[in-house]
């Protein structure tokens, strides 16, 4: 019974024993698989980053056969620009099946753009002036595009299934949907504007809306205008005196940013009819101010003269591209660039502006209606390009 009773107190203790050490393999193993699950997933990481490495790898030569333009990535300034829509249209047209595609198909169809309330205070004064013109442009947008995916090529229908550039055509599946109209005017009854020419769906969002004015839309009136010829005065020698040839250039219209200013346009200034389809404001050709006389300071012409020498030594710019800035400093500075805030405020200063990498100084009179060019120089830095407006002082 004794040797019995030992034999059983050993067997015991042997499984006891064997039972510790199953549980000390299963903790062990436990610890491996942790281990082993760790490490899978740095290599995956691993693996994945020399996958991608190799995906995009090149060799030098096939590098160097691809054009350098295509390899560079030009990415815009901004996902996204948010647009509010200043009013909606209304329209007999309330599916895309049957819409006209163009203004001019259904020339006499009618619809009616309506202001939101949320833009303006009163909505119908932003409407002032613009019943003295006959058309307008209406941008909108395609709010009902159901495809997601921008196309580069698209089949117009009067391709008969040939494709083309997108921006080839007035397709309204763009990248950026939006569509442009020219409508006529028929009526302005306070926020609603009565017009024909329909080729939008009913409940269109309207972004905005221009004027049509021939004299600025219209190529074949813009290739007709002759711009002036410069002649030296023979008193001063440094003054330039413009010739308008067959047509007289027009005014370019207010830019619309001074609404503190409180003239008005006089009755006298009505619209007029430059055929038979067109009405614009009597503004527009007969503009309230005149045009400045554009004179040069022996400085500023030798400053242009010092350009044409050093460009022509470095090759970089053809002497006539030179003499393509005289005029066209004297094309801007005829209209007045400034805004009538400016002209206001810093009547008696320097005026700065950059055209290209130069700059040019000048100072007008607006009593005499006169400008001088007292400096032209090169910019040193695209930092220099905002213009200025800087004390007489500082150049006297």
């Amino acid at each position: 019974m004794d040797l019995d009773t030992t034999n059983h107190v050993q067997v015991t203790n042997n499984i006891s024993k064997l039972l510790s050490n199953v549980a000390v393999t299963r903790k062990e193993l436990q610890s491996l698989r942790k281990e082993i699950r760790n490490l899978a997933g740095c290599y995956q990481k691993d693996f994945e980053n020399i996958l991608n490495s190799i995906k995009s790898w090149k060799c030098e030569s096939c590098s160097l056969t691809k054009n350098s333009v295509n390899e560079k990535k030009i990415h815009s300034p901004s996902d996204e620009i948010l647009l509010r829509p200043i009013g909606i249209v209304s329209t007999s047209f309330h599916k895309k099946r049957g819409t006209p595609r163009q203004p001019g198909i259904c020339s006499t169809a009618q619809g009616k753009l309506t202001l939101f309330n949320s833009v303006f205070t009163n909505p119908e004064h932003a409407l002032e002036g613009l019943n003295e013109f006959s058309h307008m442009w209406i941008l909108f947008h395609f709010h009902k595009n159901d495809s997601t995916h921008v196309r580069a090529k698209v089949a117009p229908p009067r391709l008969n299934g040939m494709k083309t550039g997108v921006f080839g055509t007035r397709s309204p599946h763009r990248p950026s949907p939006i569509g442009l109209s020219l409508v006529h005017i028929d009526q302005i009854d306070g926020i609603n504007v009565y017009f024909s020419g329909v080729d939008m769906l009913d409940g269109t969002p309207v972004l905005d809306i221009k004027p049509y004015i021939p004299q600025y839309d219209n190529p074949s009136i813009l290739s007709n205008t002759q711009y002036i010829t410069k002649q030296q005065s023979n008193n001063t020698g440094n003054n330039h005196n413009e010739q308008i040839d067959h047509c007289r250039i027009l005014r370019e219209a207010p830019d619309g940013e001074e609404a503190n200013t409180s003239d008005h346009l006089s009755n006298s200034m009505s619209s007029i009819q430059i055929s038979d389809e067109v009405r614009i404001p009597r503004w527009i050709t007969e503009p309230v101010t005149n045009q400045l006389k554009v004179g040069f300071k022996e400085k500023a012409l030798f400053d242009l003269e010092e350009l044409k020498q050093t460009q022509s030594e470095m090759n970089s710019v053809k002497t006539s591209d030179i003499e393509d800035l005289e005029n066209l400093i004297i094309r801007i500075l005829q209209e007045d660039p400034r805004s009538v805030y400016v002209r206001e405020r810093y009547g008696n200063q320097f005026y700065t502006f950059l055209i290209g990498k130069c700059h040019v100084s000048c100072k007008f009179d607006d009593h005499n209606h006169s400008v001088q060019v007292y400096k032209v120089s090169r910019a040193n830095s695209l930092t220099d390009s905002n213009p200025l407006v800087r004390n007489s002082s500082t150049e006297d």
